[in-house]
């Protein structure tokens, strides 16, 4: 009952899946196999259809091109004959026979006499179907007199031979003189014969500029393409002509020529068309010679030439073939098959085209028969596999997946007894079920163990609010209470000694807020180092001094030294070396309670080796491992004993390996510990000490100055500060309040908070800066007093016009030596105006 309940709860069985899976893949490969063979037979048919295609086309061609070999041999006979002709000439009856065949026009010009047209014997010579028009007559010469009489006669018999095949026959100059045979033409050459105007020039046309040697330096004959007809002023009609020069004793004296009929020769080329198909002959450059339904009475229209080029893509398709190179071929253009061949004589070729469609259609049916098998393959093949996987797949899964669904293994057992995949899958899941249950029982330990983790975490994040919480407090502590005190205290010694109380514990408060704000900007990417030159002994010197105090008030010994030839000048952050030096040298006087403290600089490869040592307290390797890690310091005993947020060492190591060195510590628990500072610094010349201040003091008495600051504690320090020095002091409350009250010259020095309501001090010192500049008033000292004491809040305050950015807390001194830079600057530009 239960093994029947657990193979009903199987809605889709695998088994049955995987069997249509490889049914599915079975018949998908025996298709694609059948697909492929179908298409390579298919294609192989489809080339061997174009494959004849071409070779038909190749044949076509060969008969095509046999009329224009022939009208070769027809021009170089036509030149042979007029030669012999121009020799035997009479030159004494040239002038009269000339006058009678081409009798003068009032307009300057000569045309053939009606007669030679209409027939007419001339030395026992039938003449007949022969128009012909000579321009430009009073300038004849005897020679072109006699080459006309003579290319008549060549003319109309040559023409004559070959009617049946050419309907019209001339000799032409590039002159503008022609004469024509074209007894067939339904206009009678009525245009050379009568219309043709005095002005009439072919000299510029195509047919006469291919037979000018620079265009024709082989002088072979070459056809035009379809261009407008000579004989019709409309320019609407176009036809095709091919020409061949007439060199003689090697002078060009003109060219044989015959017009192609649209309705003759090339409509039979293009009309003889196989089943489905469509001729056309177009020219090498893309241009449609002849086409089916095309000409009309032997005329192509233009406007129809135009449409049908387009139409055809004439252009494209002989781009195609060009590229290819070969003179017959086949190509794919769009849905069509072309078939091409080149006609050498006229330099065109003849295109046969055929639906892609009609050819892929013959193809299927001759490679169906794959098909067919494929099919009757697949079935068969389907068939036989369902048979197998059933046996051989889907009856063993269905009993493995009961067996472990039930917990009846056992019965799994014959099937993990196979040695192929489905009886690896048995023995799997066996060995899974194994771990699952061990698994199972390491759970509740590894659980156990994430929460003592945690718990770890957690005090350690308790332990460090604990640690900030106490460095904040100590010195409130000192500026609350000894601040309290000061207040009652009356006698004034005491009074220094509390406030320097008072000023020790908010410089040490200053120092924490400051070691957190480094440590923000270092972990934001935004904190940046300021290289330039220093002096190597100047910076050790004034650090180690310093501390010098510190360690004497201890008993402690200090000393510190530069290894022998390395005092100079180098180029680095002085500022951050110094905040290195100082933090380890705070940190050996803190913790040293006995013997000495030093600092000593050596040589360290291409750079220097700061190392300070003492013999304090030292701690153990295991110290060691967190020693540089944020918040932490060597263990709670110390914090206790000595105090301390744990940011110190963190923001040395990431100085340190900012500017490309590093940071390294050794120690022996009770005995000391030193610290190796390890930086690539680029020695330089030695840097040049500032000129030396002027020793005499400078007066701030009746110095005007406009204070910018919202906060009455603040505005009460500054008050406090200048008091004494009788500073004449304006004070506002916001920037706009410091813009109406400034006037260019009216305050020797501006103290502009950054912060403030109604407008910011970064608004309110540009606007000064316009005002001055509109004013052409020479700038008044303006420095930036603010809390806001980032990198971006010192680059912002310069950008709007600021000389000066002091942060605060702000020291006395700093802002006493800022204003008496106001002073200087003032007392300087008086001096240049009283000279």
């Amino acid at each position: 009952m239960e093994k029947r309940t657990a193979i009903a709860d199987v809605t889709s069985p695998l088994a049955r899946r995987l069997l249509a899976i490889v049914a599915i893949l079975s018949i998908a490969v025996t298709g694609v196999a059948t697909a492929v063979t179908f298409v390579f037979v298919q294609r192989s048919a489809a080339d061997a259809q174009v494959r004849h295609l071409t070779e038909y086309a190749a044949e076509r061609v060969k008969t095509e091109d046999r009329l224009f070999s022939d009208l070769v041999k027809v021009h170089e006979a036509a030149s042979d004959s007029l030669a012999r002709r121009l020799q035997a000439l009479d030159p004494r009856t040239v002038e009269r026979e000339f006058d009678a065949q081409f009798p003068r026009r009032g307009d300057g010009t000569r045309r053939t006499a009606d007669a030679l047209y209409d027939g007419e014997t001339i030395d026992g010579d039938y003449t007949y179907g022969v128009g012909g028009y000579l321009r430009d007559a009073d300038k004849l010469t005897p020679q072109q007199k006699a080459l006309f009489l003579a290319a008549t006669q060549v003319v109309s018999h040559t023409g004559e031979a070959e009617l049946n095949r050419y309907d019209n026959f001339y000799f032409f100059t590039p002159d503008t003189r022609l004469v024509m045979f074209g007894p067939r033409r339904p206009d009678r050459l009525m245009y050379y014969r009568h219309k043709a105007p005095p002005t009439f020039d072919v000299s510029g046309e195509e047919m006469t500029l291919l037979t000018l040697p620079q265009q024709n330096s082989e002088r072979v004959m070459k056809c035009t393409k379809l261009r407008k007809l000579l004989s019709d002023p409309s320019g609407r009609g176009l036809n095709s002509a091919c020409m061949t020069p007439f060199d003689y004793h090697g002078k060009q004296l003109g060219a044989w020529g015959t017009s192609l009929s649209l309705d003759s020769y090339l409509l039979r080329a293009v009309e003889d068309a196989l089943p489905g198909g469509r001729n056309m002959i177009v020219s090498s450059d893309g241009e449609l010679i002849a086409a089916p339904g095309l000409a009309k009475n032997g005329v192509v229209d233009a406007r129809a030439l135009v449409r049908v080029q387009a139409q055809e893509g004439v252009a494209d398709v002989v781009r195609q073939i060009r590229a290819l190179g070969a003179d017959v071929g086949a190509i794919r253009h769009g849905d069509r098959v072309i078939a091409y061949g080149r006609l050498k004589e006229p330099d065109w070729y003849f295109l046969m085209s055929f639906p892609s469609g009609d050819l892929v259609w013959s193809a299927v049916k001759t490679a169906s028969w794959v098909l067919l098998f494929g099919v009757l393959g697949v079935i068969i093949q389907v068939a036989l596999l369902y048979r197998v996987m059933r046996l051989m797949v889907e009856r063993p899964l269905r009993v493995l997946a009961d067996a472990h669904r039930t917990g009846a293994v056992v019965e799994a057992e014959p099937i993990e007894a196979r040695t192929d995949e489905i009886g690896a899958l048995a023995r799997t899941l066996r060995d899974q079920r194994d771990r699952n249950i061990e698994l199972l029982r390491s759970l509740e330990e590894r659980v156990a163990e994430r929460t003592a983790e945690l718990e770890r975490a957690n005090q350690a994040k308790s332990v460090f609010l604990a640690n900030m919480s106490h460095e904040l407090r100590t010195p409130l502590n000192g500026v609350i209470a000894i601040g309290d005190r000061l207040g009652e205290e009356v006698d004034p010694e005491r009074r220094r000694e509390l406030a320097a109380l008072v000023t020790s514990s908010g410089r040490l408060l200053e120092q924490v807020l400051s070691d957190i704000l480094d440590v923000s900007k270092i972990e934001a990417g935004q904190f940046q180092l300021t290289p330039a030159p220093f002096d190597l002994a100047a910076l050790v010197g004034g650090v180690a001094e310093l501390h010098r105090a510190s360690a004497q008030a201890k008993g402690l010994d200090f000393r510190w030294s530069i290894q022998p030839g390395l005092e100079g000048g180098y180029l680095g952050d002085a500022g951050r070396i110094s905040q290195i030096l100082n933090n380890l040298l705070a940190n050996a006087v803190k913790f040293t309670a006995l013997g000495e403290v030093a600092l000593s600089v050596e040589q360290a490869g291409e750079g220097l080796s700061f190392i300070v040592s003492d013999t304090g307290v030292g701690f153990d390797d295991t110290v060691r491992r967190r020693l540089f890690k944020r918040f932490v310091q060597a263990d709670q005993s110390i914090t206790r004993q000595f105090g301390g947020s744990g940011l110190g060492l963190s923001i040395c190591a990431a100085l340190a390996e900012m500017m490309g060195g590093r940071i390294d510590a050794r120690a022996v628990l009770g005995r000391g510990a030193t610290f190796r500072v390890d930086l690539p610094l680029t020695r330089i010349r030695a840097v040049e000490d500032a000129a030396p201040d002027d020793d005499e003091e400078v007066s701030l008495e009746g110095l005007r100055v406009l204070v910018a600051e919202d906060h009455p504690t603040n505005q009460k320090v500054v008050e406090i500060i200048l008091q004494p020095f009788d500073v004449a002091l304006t004070m506002v409350e916001d920037g706009q309040a410091a813009l109406d009250a400034f006037q260019p010259g009216a305050f020797d020095a501006i103290l502009m908070d950054m912060q403030m309501p109604v407008m910011d001090g970064l608004t309110a010192t540009r606007l000064i800066r316009e005002r001055e500049a509109a004013a052409g008033a020479a700038p008044v000292l303006l420095v930036m007093l603010t809390a806001n004491a980032m990198e971006e809040h010192v680059s912002a305050a310069k950008a709007a016009g600021a000389d000066l950015h002091l942060a605060k807390p702000v020291r006395p001194a700093q802002l006493l030596e800022a204003l008496a830079r106001a002073r200087t600057t003032r007392a300087a530009g008086e001096l240049s105006v009283a000279d």
